[in-house]
């Protein structure tokens, strides 16, 4: 059983003491019947292009980032052999794996994204500089001073 409630309108939480949004003037639910209702109405993911194939706590980043953005997406159980062609979850390990999924429409935002986030969290998966960048973060592209040993604008770390 659910710890609190929620508005089905606004989404805002509420305790369980609570019957009504104060803003909306709804009946609140529980966060499970949000869940189920979003994922009836959302296609299955066979329907759906992949955006990455990553352990749960990348997708929870991501999809964190997708929500701010607006973008509706699914998180399911994948294997390496889901992953996009350009991606190695390989260097993740023997860990359980998680795919992300959007709609073909949303997906070239999502892959932007995601790759704002592997470009920190992956620093094998950055962009190649262009000659003369050499002295710029290769995950940013911040510039950096010659003796850096961070990014002083994303804070990757370099060995």
């Amino acid at each position: 059983m659910s710890q609190y409630q929620v508005c089905p309108e606004c989404r805002v939480e509420y305790n369980l003491t609570a019957t009504r949004c104060v803003d909306c003037r709804v009946d609140l639910v529980s966060p499970d019947a949000l869940v189920t209702e979003a994922a009836e109405s959302f296609p299955p993911a066979a329907e759906l292009t992949c955006i990455r194939v990553a352990p749960l706590a990348w997708m929870r980043a991501l999809s964190a980032a997708l929500e701010q953005d607006g973008v509706a997406h699914r998180i399911e159980p994948a294997s390496a052999d889901d992953a996009p062609g350009d991606q190695r979850p390989d260097v993740f390990g023997a860990v359980a794996l998680f795919g992300l999924y959007v709609r073909e429409e949303d997906a070239a935002g999502a892959r932007e994204l995601d790759g704002t986030m592997a470009a920190r969290l992956l620093p094998e998966e950055a962009p190649l500089l262009e000659e003369g960048e050499e002295d710029a973060c290769p995950a940013c592209g911040t510039p950096l001073d010659a003796d850096a040993v961070a990014c002083a604008d994303c804070g990757l770390e370099f060995s």
